[in-house]
């Protein structure tokens, strides 16, 4: 869907795709949901190799995984009022914010 998206220069969920969208993802909220997973995953990931390498610049991680997954990033940025996506925005945050200070984390 993303390939067709970024082909045809869609951010937002073109109509041929809803019903796709309902039986693989549950809806619209499941879609976002799933591109969010995907983003916070890369981003995490990306971090977590520049803190490695001595740097914990999340500026840096942002553009650099923005940079290699521009598409997911413009369908987020498209939807950044869904609140499919608010959730999980606040969520990578608290873990950001803990990440960068590297404090110890008290386990849930």
């Amino acid at each position: 869907m993303l390939r067709d998206m970024a082909e045809t220069g869609n951010t937002t969920v073109p109509p041929w795709w809803e019903s796709e969208i309902q039986r693989e993802f549950g809806g619209l909220d499941g879609f976002l949901a799933e591109l969010s997973r995907q983003w916070w995953t890369a981003y995490a990931a990306h971090l977590d190799a520049l803190i490695e390498l001595g740097s914990d610049d999340p500026t840096q991680a942002w553009a650099d995984v923005a940079e290699q997954m521009p598409h997911l990033r413009a369908v987020l940025d498209s939807y950044t009022d869904a609140s499919a996506l608010a959730e999980a925005e606040r969520r990578h945050c608290d873990v950001l914010r803990w990440t960068t200070r590297r404090e110890s984390r008290h386990a849930a």
